[in-house]
């Protein structure tokens, strides 16, 4: 059966998300005209039992026709989510950025009333979404940014709804300083204005609040200070304002000081200050909510003290005496050496308060986001998210929240953050693929905010359910047959780090069978292992490689051989890969035939009999090579590819190769059925929408069949690559 080709790396084989797949068949080139044309729609439509092409919404009131977000589509791009109650709930965002001539950036409200089951898309237009706001099932706010010009520049609009989003309309233009809006009931609103959060030049930053009684027909300004000024309100029209003292042009300031208000901002009375070594910059942001004491969280995040281990200014104060007193929030730190990169909160009506937080990936080690939850017993750590960060929250009691990764997941969680389901997009392998026939697959999720998560498809790719979740990160999934297989792990901060898995049910339970025997140096890595179906396996143990580094970052270090015969129970070490003078450059691939004689592991691992194995190498030169092992040798099979590599059986296999960016992304797949002595090659066309993520995962059942899953959706190949056709 298959074996996935890659020594494992975060991105799969390639950060890309294809928009669009053209293939052209292996040997000769294909007649004019023989190109299939594989891309999937830009955006999926369903509305009712049809689908719709976009329509255009010239009259802003007038709502859009029914849209549905559908699993398969490319997801917008989200900014911000609002949820009054657990079921009722507004998305804002806007479509991928497609690049030059790609036209104005365009807004998007969607809407859920199924606690983001389903998701409805109510109204789009030009502009940038900034914020939204509801109260309840019937009203929302939401405040975007004009067609054209720059986002500092452009005036503000805000939107309004009281129907549930059947129909928007505009209630007010606003100045282009106006950052956010918050409505607490249907006619009392309130928002902030700063110059300086607009990204304009300026030495001087005056904050204003403003506040709406008619539901943000009109506004008045409350509060002006010549330092930006930050606020939040009540139901009961009690207000409160943060004012900072920044410094002077680059120079640091220091100290917030807090404020309040009992009669809708005509007069303001201070409350306490908080002076304890936050630096203040003209450019920090402030969020501030409230309990039943009153005023009582604050977060301060400024993007401009951020560097690679951290930011200067992230931090979450906490008052238990409606704002007097405040106090620095203590969280775990979770990385060695790493500030945090971001902070986010939102506070429940119930009080339960919600707090993520993030570490730069490419300096410091995962987890990458770091989850807590604050109630009666005070805070407890949440399981964390290993490979990405949160850039919105939304609480609505002690159990059910709402969330945007930085990679645009949505999802939720029903019991306070201890799990949590991915609610868009649809669930699609973002790091690996392994077929185990036509129809069936698994693969994970490790790029998505779900490192452990197993899926599954039963239906050749068209829908995947996560059928699993692993402790850590999944780096390896190999199943030789129909229902056996294993998966390896990863967990830092453990020693030894990796752990093997095992299930014989096509991936539904897994049974821990232990440690794996390699890795154990902070900054040593496993590939594989390769099993075959009567339980021999071998892996390598790498030195200097870890599983969310890129291999093109650098070259891993000596590679030492282990099998085993029984699944992994057991163990035995062999020698190290004769790389002479060479080092192992990222993916491998192994094969085992019963009963053969030779092969690598003969030589080296103590007379172990049956394994063929390529590997792709560095040589002095820098250049790349895939490499066939034949004994104790490795013999140079001259194929210009770098990326992945898939050995089936002993003399047939695949090598690939994706390069490219933007519209540009190239897949070159080369097929080899004698050893690697001749080659045939296929390429795959991935236009690509500027600025957009996913992965591109590549395999094969055997040497005709294929999968290739990328942006969400599936395509087949069952002649070896010549031909493919979407799932």
């Amino acid at each position: 059966m298959s074996r996935l080709s890659r020594l494992r790396v975060l991105a799969g084989s390639a950060s890309l998300a294809a928009g669009a797949l053209l293939v052209a068949a292996c040997g000769p080139a294909p007649a004019p005209g023989s190109q299939q044309n594989l891309s999937p729609p830009a955006r999926t439509v369903d509305a009712g039992s049809s689908a719709t092409s976009r329509p255009a919404v010239p009259n802003p009131t007038a709502p859009p026709a029914s849209r549905v977000l559908h699993g398969s589509s490319p997801s917008p791009d989200f900014t911000d989510l609002t949820f009054p109650d657990p079921n009722d709930g507004w998305l804002l965002g806007g479509p991928t950025v497609n690049g030059p001539g790609s036209g104005p950036p365009e807004a998007e409200f969607w809407h859920t009333a199924s606690s983001g089951a389903t998701w409805q898309e109510q109204w789009h237009g030009a502009g940038l979404g900034l914020s939204i706001t509801a109260t309840d099932a019937a009203h929302a706010w939401a405040l975007i940014t004009c067609a054209s010009g720059s986002k500092a520049s452009c005036g503000r609009k805000l939107m309004a709804t009281s129907d549930g989003g059947r129909r928007w309309r505009v209630v007010a233009a606003l100045s282009h300083a106006v950052n956010r809006v918050q409505f607490v009931t249907r006619s009392f609103g309130i928002a902030t204005a700063g110059s300086c959060l607009t990204g304009l030049p300026a030495t001087r930053c005056p904050g204003q609040i403003l506040v709406s009684h008619d539901g943000g027909a009109s506004w008045t300004t409350v509060l002006a200070d010549a330092s930006p000024v930050f606020a939040t309100a009540s139901g009961t029209g009690q207000l409160w304002a943060a004012e900072t003292t920044p410094g002077t042009g680059s120079e640091l300031g220091s100290g917030i000081t807090f404020l309040t208000s009992t009669n809708g901002g005509q007069s303001w009375q201070p409350l306490g200050q908080f002076d304890n070594g936050v630096p203040v910059t003209p450019q920090i942001q402030i969020r501030l909510a409230t309990s039943r004491a009153g005023l009582a969280w604050a977060s301060l995040f400024d993007i401009g003290s951020c560097a690679m281990h951290g930011c200067g200014t992230a931090a979450l104060l906490q008052s238990d005496d409606g704002g007097k007193t405040w106090n620095r929030v203590s969280l775990a730190s979770g990385a060695q050496g790493c500030a945090w990169s971001s902070i986010v909160f939102s506070a429940a009506p119930d009080g339960y308060v919600m707090a993520a937080t993030a570490f730069n990936g490419a300096a410091c080690s995962p987890p990458f986001g770091m989850l807590f939850g604050h109630g009666s017993s005070g805070w407890r750590r949440l399981p964390s998210w290993m490979l990405t960060s949160v850039t919105s929250l939304a609480a609505v009691s002690r159990n059910v929240a709402f969330a945007i990764t930085d990679q645009d997941v949505i999802a939720r969680t029903g019991d306070g953050g201890r799990h949590w389901i991915q609610l868009l997009p649809a669930l699609a392998p973002a790091g690996q693929v392994d077929p185990v026939s036509v129809t069936t697959a698994l693969g994970d999720q490790d790029t998505g905010f779900d490192a452990g998560a197993v899926l599954r498809t039963e239906n050749g790719g068209r829908s995947w359910q996560r059928v699993a979740d692993l402790p850590g990160l999944v780096t390896w999934l190999d199943f030789p047959s129909a229902a056996d297989g294993v998966a390896v792990t990863y967990q830092s901060g453990r020693t030894p780090a990796w752990e093997l898995w095992r299930s014989r049910d096509v991936g539904a339970v897994w049974n821990l069978v232990g440690q794996l025997p390699a890795g154990k140096g902070a900054n040593d890595g496993i590939a594989g292992p390769w099993m075959s179906s009567d339980g021999h396996g071998l892996l390598l143990a790498l030195t200097g490689t870890l599983p969310w580094q890129e291999a093109a970052s650098g070259a891993a270090g000596p590679a030492r051989i282990w099998t085993t015969a029984d699944w992994g129970a057991t163990w035995a070490e062999g020698g190290l890969l004769p790389l002479d003078g060479d080092s192992l450059q990222g993916p491998a691939s192994f094969g085992y035939a019963p009963g053969s004689s030779g092969g690598l592991a003969a030589g080296l691992a103590g007379g172990q009999a049956g394994w063929t194995g390529w590997l792709i190498v560095a040589t002095p030169s820098f250049a790349t090579e895939v490499a066939g092992t034949r004994g104790r040798s490795l013999v140079r099979l001259h194929v210009p590819v770098g990326n992945d590599i898939q050995l089936i059986g002993s003399r047939a296999g695949f090598a690939w190769t994706i390069s490219g960016a933007g519209a540009g992304g190239l897949v070159t797949l080369y097929r080899t059925a004698d050893g690697g002595r001749s080659w045939q090659r296929a390429q795959f066309r991935l236009d690509l929408a500027a600025g957009s993520s996913g992965s591109v995962a590549l395999a094969f059942t055997d040497v005709t069949h294929g999968w290739l899953v990328a942006a969400g959706a599936t395509w087949h190949t069952s002649d070896g690559g010549r031909s493919w056709v979407r799932a």
